[in-house]
């Protein structure tokens, strides 16, 4: 029959022109059995396997175990944990260098405890102020007449530089320092026993330039405060003169002679005038013990303050930088 070959064809047609639609039909529909996956994701739980289901009962012993789990986040770090747990718990991590660079100043500066078995140096400056009184001179024998007002027969500064060296409290200071030895103006002396018409008037200019040892001890009563107790030897090499010239009774007192038999007969010719004595071993020796105290307002600062007797007396100030 030919109507059949027709029909066929026809249906053969239409099979492939559904065929197509069919396949895009298929990639638009989500998958059914992938809804329960997508709402977990999407953080729904049990509601994507249907609104009428329960959720699963919960089995024994979760619930202490999310208590542990809570009170853990509380503790907040544990010890172990160090930089990295601070950092997870929102703390600000201090390095070494930074905990260093924000201590107190004081402990970086100014600590002025010093270990007994370190060795200290320190070099500085000195200012002193030598004082001889007439009744020290008068002591070797010598008889003396100057201002009655007068009871310094020296009175003069002295300056210099220093180096100090000091370990478990005990300092070897050694010195150079001017000192000004000098008068002002004439003082009268003669051998003491002699007559009247032995007094001669002296005139000194004389300086020296000092080279001196300090050997102080200490005892500390503070970290900053400390007294010392010592003695300084030393020798001096003089400078400018000393000058001499015989004596002779004024109504006034005792006045230069101007000359032989000038202004009278004391003034004999076997007696010096204007002569300018050598001293006996060119240089003038130097002794004397402190008592002072030592302040330190810094690490690096010290102070001291001290008295001494010896050749004459002597107080003043020293202050050096310690390094």
């Amino acid at each position: 029959m030919r109507p059949a070959p027709c029909a066929l064809v026809f249906a053969a047609a239409l099979a492939l022109l559904a065929a197509p639609a069919r396949a895009q039909n298929d990639t638009e529909q989500p998958p059914s059995d992938g809804g329960e996956d997508a709402a977990f994701l999407a953080g729904e739980g049990g509601e994507a396997s249907g609104e009428g289901d329960e959720p699963a009962p919960k089995e024994e012993g979760d619930e202490p175990a999310l208590q542990e789990e809570g009170a853990a986040a509380e503790e907040g770090p544990s010890e172990g944990g160090g930089e990295e747990d601070a950092f997870l718990a929102g703390e600000e991590v201090q390095t070494e260098e930074e905990a260093a660079l924000a201590a107190p100043e004081e402990e970086m500066d100014t600590g002025r405890a010093e270990d007994p078995d370190q060795m200290l140096h320190a070099v500085g400056a000195r200012f002193r102020w030598i004082m001889i009184p007439t009744w020290f001179i008068s002591m070797f024998g010598v008889d003396i007449k100057t201002d009655p007002d007068r009871h310094l027969l020296v009175s003069k500064p002295a300056v210099g530089i220093e180096y100090v060296y000091r370990k478990g409290g005990f300092d070897i200071t050694a010195a150079v320092w001017y000192m000004d030895l000098g008068w002002d103006g004439g003082v009268s002396f003669k051998e003491g026993g002699k007559g009247g018409n032995s007094w001669e008037i002296l005139r000194n200019d004389i300086k020296a330039l000092m080279i001196s040892a300090d050997f102080i001890w200490s005892t500390d009563f503070a970290d900053w405060v400390a007294i010392t107790y010592g003695a300084g030897l030393g020798v001096g090499i003089p400078f400018g003169d000393l000058v001499r010239t015989e004596a002779t009774q004024a109504s006034n007192g005792l006045v230069e002679c101007n000359g032989p038999t000038d202004p009278d007969e004391w003034c004999n010719e076997s007696e010096e005038y204007d002569e300018v004595y050598d001293l006996p071993t060119g240089i003038v020796p130097w002794i004397n013990f402190l008592l002072g105290f030592r302040f330190k307002p810094h690490r690096h600062v010290h102070i001291h303050v001290d008295g001494g007797i010896g050749i004459g007396a002597q107080v003043g100030v020293r202050a050096g930088y310690i390094f």
